[in-house]
């Protein structure tokens, strides 16, 4: 795994990315003088040999070099827009990395669930309450929360990849047109409209981040904990089930990042290495969390006596007996007392004979055994809800597919078994797909990209070892 001095490293290779992009794009709009970039030129080559004996990021040092290109974005943006803007561009790859290991971990899931089609699986609720259900269908559950956790995370990174406009009044009614040439040469896809959001654009993109990742770990943790209950002993899967809890209180750690206003560029940068440490963590975990996800979780053959007898069934029981024109307190009376007889006896509805019936309660009848005992059945491979809701199920499945631009189509045996889910389980989502940049992409000392504006001047281009005749 990637060590976080590692990133450091590559962090400050974009931070003076942005900065000399900034040089160039300004320069190129004649917003600056040559000399701006030469001082700039020349305090990257004065502070770059030292971030190889320091863990700072590279801004606090220009800020105690008192770098002139600093105050010259201070005075453009502000020093709140230039530190969002900072954090804008350095948080979107990171999240975009968090999507790739959602989408990675979503897979491990739907793997699973085509592996094991029709294996039982029990549910167990906080009040004790046990529902019968197929193991690929909590899978797929697994799989739908992850997915929706990485498209809202892709909407965060949406929002943050518009840039904040300068902070200046425009007496020419050029300005808007110029920023947007600025954003887009920067590395941003366009400019933020709430120019007087006061920083709510940023906070609310990053309380969808961390409210995303809260909810996601909270569901996984519950999910992964009913599926270690319903798997053969496995030592990794009391593993998976620890590491799951740890990334629960990372994402808590997460929930206590803070960007209250300050006028200090040093206590906004500390702050923007604070979130992305939470994330790069979040993001080290669930790569690991994938990994032991794909290495355990093997489910049951079948289900014991005991486990065979859930709540799900004596409802129904109850629900056949209101329905043959029992009482429902006569019928709920009922159920419940061949549930107990099956459970003392360590039997169930299916061993059972008819002439037993009235010595559990006279309210049962043969039906009623029949009924049970296809309930209790360890070959059910259907679930509530009946073969009769496949087809809301399929469209529901399509919807959410497209919803998240997904293409590539599910296997054969995989199509089998959406056929056989029903509706509780809609929200099926194959791997996530994503139109964010690479995570990890090549970082030069780029000039102005090619788009329409005025021609740039040769000599604007950034030389991070200028050469004593340079003007």
């Amino acid at each position: 795994m990637q060590e976080w001095q590692t990133f450091l490293k590559l962090d400050n290779a974009a931070t003076i990315d942005f900065l000399t992009s900034y040089a160039a794009a300004l320069s190129a709009e004649g917003l600056i003088t040559e000399r701006s970039v030469e001082n700039l030129k020349s305090a990257l080559a004065t502070i770059t040999p030292k971030l190889a004996t320091t863990q700072k990021s590279i801004l606090p040092l220009l800020v105690e070099h008192d770098a002139e290109f600093v105050a010259i974005l201070t005075a453009r943006y502000g020093v709140i827009g230039l530190a969002w803007n900072h954090m804008r561009a350095s948080s979107r790859n990171l999240l975009s990395e968090s999507c790739a290991s959602l989408a990675v971990w979503a897979d491990q899931a739907l793997k699973k669930a085509e592996l094991f089609m029709n294996r039982p699986f029990v549910a167990r609720s906080a009040f004790g309450d046990t529902r019968r259900e197929l193991f690929p269908s909590v899978l797929f559950h697994a799989a739908k929360t992850l997915h929706d956790t990485a498209k809202d995370l892709k909407s965060a990174v949406h929002d943050l990849s518009l840039m904040r406009p300068a902070d200046i009044l425009d007496t020419t009614g050029l300005q808007h047109a110029t920023e947007e040439r600025v954003a887009l040469q920067v590395g941003f896809s366009g400019l933020e409209t709430e120019t007087l959001s006061y920083c709510r654009t940023e906070l609310r993109a990053i309380r969808k981040v961390i409210g995303s990742f809260d909810e996601m770990a909270a569901s996984i943790l519950q999910i992964v904990s009913g599926l270690r209950e319903n798997t053969s002993v496995i030592a990794n899967s009391k593993q998976l089930e620890i590491e799951c809890e740890i990334l629960s209180a990372e994402c808590q750690r997460l929930s206590g990042v803070r960007f209250d206003v300050s006028a200090n560029l040093n206590v906004w940068e500390t702050r923007r290495l604070g979130f992305l440490y939470e994330i790069f963590t979040l993001n080290q975990k669930m790569n690991l969390v994938a990994k032991l996800f794909a290495e355990t979780l093997t489910p049951k053959e079948k289900l014991t006596n005991t486990e065979l007898l859930t709540s799900d069934v004596e409802r129904a029981v109850t629900c056949c007996l209101i329905q043959q024109g029992s009482s429902a307190t006569a019928a709920a009376a009922a159920a419940r007392d061949l549930i107990h007889y099956c459970r003392s006896h360590d039997a169930t509805p299916a061993s059972l004979i008819p002439a037993e019936l009235k010595k559990i309660n006279a309210t049962l009848r043969d039906e009623t055994l029949t009924l049970a005992a296809a309930l209790t059945s360890n070959s059910l491979t259907s679930t509530p809800g009946g073969a009769g809701e496949k087809t809301r199920f399929i469209e529901a499945a399509k919807k959410i597919r497209k919803a998240l631009n997904v293409t590539v189509p599910f296997s054969t045996p995989m199509s089998i078994l959406l056929v056989s889910l029903f509706v509780y389980s809609c929200g099926v989502k194959t791997q996530v797909t994503s139109d964010i940049l690479d995570a990890r992409p090549k970082i030069p000392f780029r000039g102005p990209m090619k788009i329409e504006a005025p021609q740039q001047d040769s000599s604007s281009k950034l030389d991070l070892n200028p050469s004593p005749k340079a003007k």
